[in-house]
């Protein structure tokens, strides 16, 4: 060690910890600061905890601490050239629960991400709501707390897998590709088609697939499932006490239940609960299979209106022309979140609805 080396003062890095309750200006005025790109400095934040600045001296080491606090970021300073723990790269995906909350998670998202609430929406209504790629756990909880009530923030390891396809209305599937999905007897239509790819795998498939629109790669384990019971059974003690331990389904009501198949017992729920309960029905010898939650598709039927004049802005405001007769179908193709959006609107001004099956999109599906 030299006499120069021993003298000079200590070094000092920032390290942001987590995004906290930064802003899109606030990322903005950061990079202006440091004089970098806003993508650059967004992605690093994303990925706390990472080194923002290393080789600073003391002073001005603790200014810049003090300005990320004061722009709503949680930073410390710590030595320079202090290793940072190697923290799992994960994928985010946000699910609306209850769509009462629905303006509130879509701002909260727009704002958190930079971006309209149209492209947020967009994000939520895309199954399985996949809204982050790549980021820490850090932002993961601080989206989460943004989001607040109504919505369910789900994570898993970017390179985890398995992952599986999922083809928007109206995509245009390549010819390999429909070959592909016919060797593992699937069908070419809209929606998950799963294909079980390790992380390799889908890497390769995204690379042949180019600038393909409407086909998505979708990470299993930020999926949830709804279980559904397919076929009629007899209401015996041990399936009665199974519905209501499971599913709090009362047992004057689980006979009706188990004699009208196909009907949902329970939606949005997590991959292992959802093996549970599939085993606890076959032991049960009932049937009841999972479906993938969110991306079901379906039209709306108007029933009967009460109120015209609040009726027809909500129509305005989605774009939709008002019925001549009722019954009338008034949108033959939404998405999940579309769909319960739109039927929760018109139920708030008095009509009655219900959900159809979707219209088929034109489109080259095969």
């Amino acid at each position: 060690m030299t006499s120069r080396t021993a003298s000079s003062p200590p070094r000092h890095q920032v390290i942001v910890t987590s995004p906290g309750d930064v802003t899109p200006a606030a990322l903005r005025a950061v990079a202006e600061g440091l004089a970098r790109p806003v993508a650059e400095v967004a992605d690093a934040i994303f990925r706390a905890p990472t080194v923002l600045v290393d080789d600073l001296d003391a002073d001005t080491a603790t200014a810049l601490d003090r300005l990320l606090a004061s722009l709503g970021l949680e930073s410390r300073v710590s030595p320079h050239g202090e290793a940072l723990a190697d923290d799992a790269s994960l994928d985010v995906a946000v699910q609306v629960l209850d769509v009462t909350h629905i303006a509130t998670v879509t701002e909260s998202l727009a704002a958190f991400l930079g971006v309209s609430t149209q492209r947020a929406f967009g994000l939520l209504a895309t199954p399985p709501g996949v809204v982050l790629g790549g980021v820490g756990a850090a932002a993961v909880e601080s989206l989460a707390r943004r989001l607040g009530e109504g919505a369910r923030v789900t994570r898993a390891q970017s390179d985890a897998g398995p992952f599986d396809l999922h083809l928007a209305p109206g995509a245009s599937v390549p010819a390999w590709l429909q070959s592909r999905l016919r060797d593992k007897r699937l069908t070419v239509q809209p929606g998950w088609c799963p294909l079980d790819l390790s992380y390799a795998e889908a890497r390769s498939l995204w690379s042949a697939l180019g600038r393909e629109g409407g086909i998505r790669l979708v990470n299993r384990a930020l999926m949830r499932w709804d279980l559904v019971l397919t076929a009629e059974a007899p209401p015996t003690r041990e399936a009665l006490a199974w519905l209501e331990a499971r599913f709090t389904i009362p047992p004057e009501v689980a006979p009706r239940v188990l004699a009208h198949p196909p009907l949902a017992l329970a939606e949005a729920c997590d991959a292992a609960e959802a093996r549970r309960c599939l085993e606890e029905a076959r032991a049960l010898g009932l049937s009841v299979e999972r479906e993938p939650s969110g991306f079901g598709r379906a039209g709306i039927e108007l029933m009967a209106v009460t109120d015209t004049a609040r009726l027809r802005a909500v129509l305005a405001r989605f774009d939709l022309s008002e019925p001549v007769r009722l019954p009338s179908r008034i949108v033959d193709d939404l998405s999940d979140l579309e769909a319960r959006v739109l039927a929760h609107e018109l139920a708030a001004v008095g009509a009655r609805t219900r959900f159809v099956e979707a219209a088929p999109t034109s489109g080259d599906h095969t």
